[in-house]
């Protein structure tokens, strides 16, 4: 089974950093991809990249760090739940583009 590292970063690494976990883990199942899910407050984004090597990065928070070739999804409709299928498929088609 392939293994992906998703980092999740949002404002402080608790609650909403939790939902787009959750969303990370239940897409990595259905595609039948190991996922290593680490959550991180944004302010250790730089440092979460560079220890991590993360395969797709999930945002749960507005932040303008530039992360390179790493794809990126936006999931802050995760929190609001408008727009929760959309961030899916970007997350689905993000970590499948990069197996």
């Amino acid at each position: 089974m392939e293994n992906k590292t998703i980092l999740v970063l949002c404002g402080a690494g608790f609650a909403t950093s939790t939902v787009g976990a959750k969303m990370c883990e239940d897409v990595c199942k259905e595609l039948g991809i190991k996922g290593n899910v680490q959550k991180r407050p944004a302010t250790q984004g730089k440092t979460a990249v560079k220890q991590l090597k993360p395969d797709v990065i999930l945002l749960m928070a507005k932040i303008t760090l530039d992360f390179g070739d790493i794809p990126v999804v936006n999931g802050i409709p995760l929190i609001t739940g408008r727009g929760k299928a959309e961030v899916k498929e970007a997350l689905m088609e993000a970590i499948k583009k990069n197996a």
